[in-house]
């Protein structure tokens, strides 16, 4: 009989780690350049800035660093980006409503951009690819705790290859995010609870949805301590609870920074005003008009825009998310129950967002962090039919959305 020695367990996980950023690489290089190229193009025939209309796509029509800058970045100088930029460039308060985006994003932007020497939309993007290659290499090696490397490269090319699976290289905060949560989750199955409370500390500071990896977390942890507990009692949890800890920790001291700008609002009588102080600021609320109720109240304002004003963006939006909510749903009854309980509580936020301007805007972009729902497509995907269905239906959707994004048509 085969003796298995840390040492073998030790090569094993360096092959698949080395295996694992080759393919992240692979992945990210040939999806990053298509995507340059289709935004370049898109951007060519509808240009939104002078900058764009005066400097043509192809090469050399410019100096190499205004030529570089005109087809990589000024395309995704879009929406949400401009707020990133102008809190890593002048910090909280520069315009009503900015405390509504969590530090941590801007801050690396801040530190790297001054080191670039002001070049902060660089530094955005370049954080963003950084993480995006990080994310496909560290879900990788999470997938593979319970899979073959096949379902690995099926995931992480269903996750990137998805309709908003584009936002991974903008200037957005879901690359950081996701890398956060899962590597929160990575550590926490190798037992490292300091390191996966750092990481989900992480995941809260880039955005709200990063504190929900605390619940699966947490039933990771009773799922490797309950004979241990049984033996041992309580106290053998009180080391791993601590690490965890960090999390909401990091959430907390974020609360407490965001009050001291006066944006923050509480009352004990009110106890539904902790959702609100958890996850969405007075001033958020107050400039777009975005609060948390029952999921039926969105989608009521949106049946009653598709009546008096349908628009194609509406459309577009909740045929995607029924879509990605029904894999959610049938993914969460197959994949491990902490999957399921991540992917569950960030289906409820989700739909719990309100919006009654615009229902369900940027709600697929929320969907595609619930990364479960991709392992279980993968491993559907050992079907030849699902797979090429799948890659077909991401290919339409994709090519639509991210030109629509390109034209400022669509908001992620």
């Amino acid at each position: 009989m085969a003796i298995t020695t840390n040492a073998s367990i030790d090569q094993s996980a360096a092959r698949t780690s080395a295996t694992a950023w080759r393919w992240a690489l692979r992945l990210y290089a040939g999806y990053s350049a298509l995507f340059i190229l289709w935004n370049a193009w898109v951007s060519s025939v509808y240009p939104k800035w002078v900058e764009e209309a005066s400097v043509a796509v192809w090469f050399p029509s410019a100096p190499v660093g205004t030529w570089l800058e005109r087809v990589v970045l000024l395309p995704l100088l879009r929406y949400d980006v401009l707020w990133y930029v102008g809190i890593a460039q002048h910090g909280y308060g520069h315009r009503p409503g900015d405390t509504a985006f969590h530090p941590l994003y801007p801050l690396l932007i801040g530190v790297l951009g001054r080191f670039l020497g002001g070049a902060y939309l660089l530094a955005a993007w370049l954080i963003a690819q950084v993480c995006c290659v990080a994310l496909l290499a560290m879900l990788y090696r999470l997938v593979t705790l319970d899979d073959d490397d096949a379902t690995a490269q099926r995931t992480t090319l269903f996750l990137i290859g998805s309709p908003l699976g584009f936002s991974f290289l903008l200037p957005y905060t879901e690359s950081l995010l996701l890398l956060s949560i899962v590597a929160a989750w990575y550590a926490g199955r190798k037992g490292r609870w300091w390191l996966a409370g750092a990481a989900g500390g992480a995941a809260a500071l880039t955005k709200q949805p990063g504190v929900v990896v605390v619940a699966p977390l947490l039933w990771e942890l009773w799922q490797q301590y309950r004979v241990t507990v049984r033996t041992m009692g309580a106290r053998a949890l009180i080391r791993p609870l601590a690490g965890l800890s960090l999390t909401p920790l990091a959430l907390l001291g974020w609360i407490v920074y965001r009050a001291t700008l006066g944006d923050v609002a509480f009352s004990w009588r009110e106890p539904g005003t902790l959702v609100s102080a958890l996850l969405v600021t007075p001033s958020y609320a107050d400039v777009w008009g975005e609060t948390f109720s029952w999921p039926w109240v969105n989608f009521g304002y949106a049946l009653n825009q598709l009546r008096e004003h349908p628009y194609f963006y509406l459309l577009l939006n909740l045929m995607v998310m029924l879509i990605m909510l029904a894999l959610t749903l049938a993914s969460a009854a197959r994949v491990r129950r902490s999957y399921a309980i991540y992917s569950l509580a960030l289906a409820a936020m989700n739909l719990a967002i309100v919006y009654p301007l615009w229902p369900y805007m940027g709600i697929i972009r929320r969907f595609t962090i619930i990364f479960p729902m991709f392992i279980q497509l993968a491993r559907w995907g050992r079907s030849p039919a699902v797979l090429w269905l799948t890659l077909t239906c991401n290919a339409i959707l994709w090519t639509l959305i991210a030109s629509m994004y390109v034209r400022n048509a669509f908001v992620p």
